[in-house]
């Protein structure tokens, strides 16, 4: 019974491992990013729903219902499978960093199956619903080293490559929202005339846009639309000595990452650093409709 027990629980954990590392990736390793999925409704779902709620009264009061336990898995791993087969498996991007983070994700599922005597229906029941913190805490302990060269090796290159084409204009386009409508737009109207580059979607942050520049600007590139996340003071500030923008775009802002900022005054200060980053023959577009910006100390002054 353990065995079968271990092997469908081996089948859904593995599948909730990778999730958890797709949605880091998405997330593109940022803290608060991956923390405000949570604040959604459909991330709360991941953490709040009958099948946790179920497992957790097995924790607490039926330790010993393997039965019931084994059924619950056998279910879970049918859905994998399922999912396989349709091509709708949730997992990263398999890249190098992804590929050490993820082998030691199974390394850990391996050892700690490896490692259990006794109560492991109570310890596998534990670890499946810890499978997000223990992804995360994998995450953040290589965080440090995974900066380290980010910065010294990706954000550098990127900034020489872009160095390198002394007549691409830089586009930049920040915002809480409208950020990707207004890139896809200006890219299509652009298009017509000019080469024109465009970072990819979810691809807004320093990390996506400098592997953006290092793979895919080429010399014949006359515009580089680039969408700009901002998810704390000195973002944006950040992108810009990337990006070296000479248009910068202010879309749509609300109240999105306020959890982050602590005000809606920060939100926009942090926005703002686009604008104040241009250089002195530089364009800056606001929208002139959102009240958000129409009502800040920016705008007045």
């Amino acid at each position: 019974m353990f065995y079968l027990l271990t092997i469908f629980w081996f089948v859904r954990t593995t599948k909730a491992v990778l999730f958890y590392f797709y949605l880091w990736q998405l997330k593109e390793y940022h803290v608060g990013r991956f923390l405000d999925h949570f604040r959604t409704a459909k991330g709360k779902k991941l953490i709040v729903n009958w099948l946790v709620l179920l497992k957790l009264i097995i924790l607490v009061f039926l330790s010993k219902g393997i039965w019931l336990l084994v059924f619950i898995y056998f279910i879970e791993s049918i859905f994998v499978f399922k999912n396989i087969f349709q091509k709708k498996l949730k997992k990263p991007i398999l890249t190098s960093k992804t590929a050490l983070l993820v082998s030691a994700g199974l390394a850990v599922e391996v050892f700690f199956v490896l490692s259990l005597k006794k109560e492991f229906v109570f310890a596998l029941l534990l670890f499946d619903i810890l499978v997000p913190l223990i992804v995360s805490l994998i995450i953040l302990i290589s965080q440090p080293i995974t900066v380290l060269l980010r910065n010294r090796f990706i954000l550098e290159k990127a900034r020489e490559k872009r160095k390198e084409h002394k007549n691409l204009i830089s586009i930049g386009i920040t915002g809480s929202y409208g950020k990707t409508s207004t890139k896809e737009y200006l890219a299509a109207i652009l298009s017509d005339k000019f080469n024109v580059l465009k970072t990819k979607e979810h691809q807004n942050s320093e990390v996506g846009i400098s592997q953006c520049i290092i793979n895919e600007l080429r010399p014949e590139h006359e515009i580089f639309i680039v969408e700009m996340g901002a998810y704390n003071k000195g973002g944006i500030k950040l992108l810009a000595d990337i990006v070296k923008p000479k248009i910068g775009i202010l879309a749509g802002i609300n109240e999105q990452h306020l959890a982050l900022f602590g005000s809606q005054e920060n939100i926009i200060k942090a926005k703002y650093e686009l604008i104040e980053n241009l250089p002195d023959n530089g364009l800056a577009i606001f929208n002139g409709d959102n009240k958000s910006w129409k009502n800040s100390n920016l705008s007045k002054g």
